[in-house]
């Protein structure tokens, strides 16, 4: 196996030293774009037109198809193999995004993975709303002297938009009174996955019992709450394989595993593979992604 010189993921530039960036997805080419990458920005990718290609976030296989837009945030691990999509590209730094007003846990909503859905399949009408707010930013772009100002509200006016469609979605899968609890649980099983924190520890930040966390999660997830911090530990364990050049014992102290071997068993578990034999299959493990690849 040749020797990792980076321990972090190639860095896709998307910004180009702006805040903010419109382009095109068809004409976009980019030496990353095909291989496993990230980016230092949040990114909105709307297909209009596609023959067929696929977008892969973190190792799971999404289909591209007209009218999908996908969020993709900050370090998450990206692969778009393409079939001549056509699209716009919508790209903004941390820092702009606080421009807009937009909070936290608004931002959880769209970039979170709690539902396992980093797109929304968007109504003609609204697809046809972000077009063109698209198009505006891009005029405004255009200008010798852009209105970060003005731009900051479009920004805004898009993202409250997709929100609204998003809660839509929500609502349909989850109570109100429930779906707060879940994306404060998925918030902090982000925070202290790590930790290998006991369900205890979330029923009572959440002032809930282990029972009846447990039992919203079955119901609303398909998952439990040991099941949610397993597979972001596979997650965070994957790319650290893939991108680094850590060992599998330094990968497991970093994970929070007190015993490397203990560490292998529980990767083996969940993927019949140990870490040594994914991290030789390269990016053939990371092209082959979900068994079952969402559409």
């Amino acid at each position: 196996m040749k020797e990792r010189k980076n321990d972090k993921l190639p860095n896709q530039d998307l910004l180009n030293h702006q805040p903010l960036t419109v382009l095109s997805l068809g004409e976009y080419s980019s030496e990353l774009s095909e291989v496993p990458h990230s980016h230092d920005a949040y990114m909105l990718m709307v297909v209009q037109e596609t023959k067929g290609g696929d977008n892969l976030i973190d190792f799971r296989r999404y289909a591209l198809q007209a009218g999908r837009l996908f969020f993709v945030r900050p370090g998450q691990a990206h692969q778009r193999q393409a079939r001549q999509e056509q699209g716009i590209l919508v790209s903004f730094s941390e820092e702009f995004l606080q421009t807009t007003g937009t909070n936290a846990h608004d931002v959880l909503v769209l970039f979170g993975s709690l539902y396992q859905h980093p797109y929304l399949d968007l109504p003609p009408q609204l697809l046809h709303t972000v077009e063109q707010l698209a198009h505006l930013m891009e005029l405004e772009l255009q200008k010798p002297l852009p209105d970060w100002a003005i731009l900051s509200r479009y920004l805004y006016i898009l993202l409250r938009y997709l929100l609204l469609e998003s809660v839509q979605i929500i609502k349909q899968l989850t109570p109100p009174r429930h779906s707060e609890r879940l994306f404060q649980l998925s918030h902090l099983v982000e925070e202290y996955f790590r930790e290998h924190r006991p369900i205890t520890f979330y029923a009572d930040a959440l002032a809930i019992t282990p029972k009846h966390l447990n039992s919203l999660c079955r119901k609303y997830l398909n998952t439990t709450v040991a099941d949610m911090q397993h597979e972001r530990l596979l997650l965070e364990s994957k790319r650290l394989l893939y991108f680094s050049s850590l060992s599998v014992k330094e990968i497991a102290f970093e994970l929070g595993f007190e015993d490397a071997s203990y560490f292998v068993r529980f990767f083996k578990r969940l993927t019949s593979t140990t870490p040594m034999q994914f991290r030789v299959g390269g990016s053939k493990s990371t092209t082959l992604a979900a068994e079952n690849p969402a559409t």
